[in-house]
């Protein structure tokens, strides 16, 4: 096991699509949080939680990430995407490809994945004619995407019709992330759980960095600290990992209870807690919605999901009351803080929606966590043309005083026909201001002032 190259597939598909069937077929072990493990699935049938399992592939050790297909729980499907290098799609044959296909797709290609297989399950219900309407489905959702080309294997869990031949097209497509062993230790948490005469065990994929046994680490963002007791790869004891390995760690020194999903294990005082960030984000073509100032999404940055608001951006970080640009920088408001770093890639999504319509509004990736967001907030004031004289034009309203008109010098003002003039200087002590302007205005006719504030902005 050592000497194999770790490399990480997701598992996608819609609910009921065979994907847990698939993985038991293609699996030779199974880790604690592994098919459908989890009460709540047994009693349901359902997964309804990321599951993990091991099989060998030549010189890879391939994880598979077991994603629900459920319409309701695509912050996991999103959180096993963010640890994954390739995907295998499945469709059920007797269904054929489905709203959350879609979905699941656009997330993996969000992600950063470059490469997936589809998997087309259940072939043994259908004929082959519907085998080959089902397939030209699946090339029209995969057609404008980087995943046109992807192979289609039909094959049967059930018989294992079909398993080696998806293996052979796995091989060929793999295509394992760049691993940066440098820096500090980069690890989300997706499970933890207490044993017995051990205390806390976390688990999770290195995205960065290398850990030890007897070495500091830190979960973030809660600011505690353990000394890792051990580690192990689906039960295997080792003495340290690195950045790929999907591991089990001994952490004894921190509660269980106090750990959830999207927290980190990390170097100490290497990830910062923070409750807002800005990203550059890529709009998603299938989303028929607007992306407006303070809408409410859930927020997948990394593994940690949470609540949040998008404040549309311009080039320069004023704030925008809305944008139609297909890639532009936001503004996220969090409800609560997570551990970021720059480069962490983000998905935006609306789970008020209807399953039955595309709910990811866009993604992107982390540029910057300040520690305050600061952005500059557009502040317009109107007045109105008081006098035209031979070579210039009285606007009173857009100062209360001489001082104030004063510091407004050779600032612009427009009216509503468009026209755009130049403040020369304070006219009497009423705040009254001189105006040049390049075309021909009207008395009365209104003008305006805009100014950029710099205030700040949080959630709520």
């Amino acid at each position: 096991m050592d000497n194999l190259i770790p490399v990480h597939v997701g598992l996608m598909g819609h609910i009921d699509h065979g994907k847990t069937a698939l993985a038991k077929a293609l699996s030779e072990k199974v880790s604690t949080a592994g098919l459908d493990r989890h009460p709540q699935a047994q009693k349901r049938g359902i997964t309804i939680d990321l599951g993990f399992t091991m099989f060998e592939l030549d010189n890879y050790l391939v994880t598979l990430v077991d994603a629900p297909g459920h319409a309701d729980l695509i912050r996991s499907v999103v959180a096993g995407a963010n640890i994954i290098d390739s995907a295998i799609l499945v469709v059920a044959a007797d269904e054929g490809p489905m709203v959350q296909t879609g979905e699941h797709v656009v997330v993996v290609q969000s992600m950063g994945v470059d490469s997936i297989v589809v998997a087309l399950t259940k072939t043994d219900l259908v004929n082959e004619s519907q085998l080959a309407d089902i397939e030209q489905k699946i090339r029209s959702i995969l057609a404008d995407t980087r995943f046109s080309e992807a192979p289609i294997i039909q094959v049967s869990a059930h018989s294992n019709q079909g398993i080696e031949e998806l293996k052979d097209a796995l091989r060929d497509t793999i295509q394992p992330r760049a691993r940066t062993l440098e820096g500090p230790l980069i690890l989300p948490i997706d499970h933890a759980f207490p044993v017995k005469g051990h205390g806390t065990v976390v688990t999770g994929t290195l995205l960065q960095g290398t850990v030890k046994v007897g070495e500091s680490v830190e979960v973030a963002p809660l600011s505690k600290t353990s000394k890792v007791r051990s580690i192990q790869t689906f039960g295997e004891e080792r003495e340290n990992a690195s950045a790929g390995d999907r591991v089990g760690i001994n952490i004894p020194d921190i509660d269980d209870s106090d750990i959830t999903r999207g927290n980190y294990l990390a170097t100490p005082g290497s990830m910062t807690a923070s409750s807002g960030f800005i990203m550059m984000m890529q709009t998603n073509p299938l989303y028929r919605g607007r992306t407006t100032k303070r809408m409410v999404v859930n927020v997948s940055v990394g593994m940690p999901s949470v609540t949040g608001q998008i404040i549309p951006l311009s080039e320069d970080r004023v704030v925008l009351d809305e944008s139609t640009d297909t890639s532009f920088p936001a503004a996220i408001l969090l409800q609560k803080p997570v551990a970021l770093r720059t480069g962490t890639r983000v998905l935006l999504h609306r789970t008020d929606l209807s399953p039955a319509q595309m709910r990811i509004v866009g993604a992107g990736h982390v540029v910057d966590v300040p520690e305050r967001i600061m952005l500059l907030r557009p502040r317009v004031r109107t007045g109105k043309v008081h006098r035209i004289r031979e070579d210039d034009v009285l606007v009173e309203g857009l100062a209360s005083s001489k001082e104030i008109a004063a510091r407004l010098a050779d600032a612009t003002v427009r009216c509503n026909n468009g026209v755009v003039g130049i403040i020369r200087q304070p006219f009497g002590t009423r705040g009254v201001v001189i105006v040049d302007f390049e075309d021909s205005v009207t008395e009365n006719e209104e003008v305006y002032y805009q100014r950029l504030t710099e205030e700040e902005y949080r959630f709520g």
